[in-house]
């Protein structure tokens, strides 16, 4: 039997073995999903005795409260590191990387848990502030459309028209895996990012 926290343990550990802990839940969750969550089958399939849960998160809704914000900390350095790179040669270059990037076989576990918390908050069967991760990625294709060149407003506007769209196409992904018609419809999103501005003499990324 796992054997309960010491109370007295100094903060910094604390921290450390709870970040431990929420890996841990996020890689079970990324594998059996999020709908059906309860601390004790999550316990005992972590190997944890009940109590180690409640005592890091107190209960079901600390520890959704903690998930969530966990994701969206993971998904704000996954982005970083994609920032970080060498920057693609357009806008819509820039989508269809990504596109195969968050596509890799190692990334999808955690992609479908996206969706189905997403799914989860929109039907209203789970609160939380997860939603703060569509912000986090339109205002990241704003300012990789900016730094092509774009302006500021149009860069917000296309950035969101952008979001959506590969929302979408991930959920379509995620249920049919149609790849083909899928990356026909992503060639056209990324030729629509590439192409002039409406009622501008510009293009998109600024050339």
């Amino acid at each position: 039997m796992s054997q309960a926290p010491d109370s007295r343990e100094p903060g910094d550990t604390r921290d450390t073995r709870r970040t431990e802990l929420l890996d841990a839940v996020v890689a079970h969750l990324a594998e059996h999903g999020i709908a059906g969550l309860s601390l004790r089958p999550l316990a005992k399939a972590l190997g944890q005795s009940t109590y180690v849960l409640t005592y890091h998160f107190k209960d079901k809704s600390g520890l959704l409260a903690a998930v969530l914000d966990h994701l969206d900390q993971q998904e704000r350095e996954a982005l970083r590191q994609w920032a970080a790179q060498e920057p693609p040669s357009s806008p819509g270059a820039g989508i269809i990387a990504f596109w195969h990037w968050q596509t890799r076989s190692e990334a999808l576990p955690l992609v479908r848990l996206n969706y189905e918390i997403f799914g989860l908050l929109a039907s209203g069967r789970i609160s939380g502030h997860h939603s703060g991760a569509i912000g986090d990625w339109v205002d990241f294709i704003a300012g990789q459309l900016t730094a092509y060149g774009r302006p500021a407003r149009d860069a917000r506007i296309d950035a969101t028209l952008i979001s959506a769209a590969l929302s979408g196409l991930t959920q379509d992904y995620l249920v049919t895996g149609d790849i083909p018609r899928i990356e026909e419809a992503l060639t056209r999103l990324a030729a629509y990012a590439d192409a002039p501005i409406p009622g501008s003499e510009g293009t998109r990324d600024g050339q």
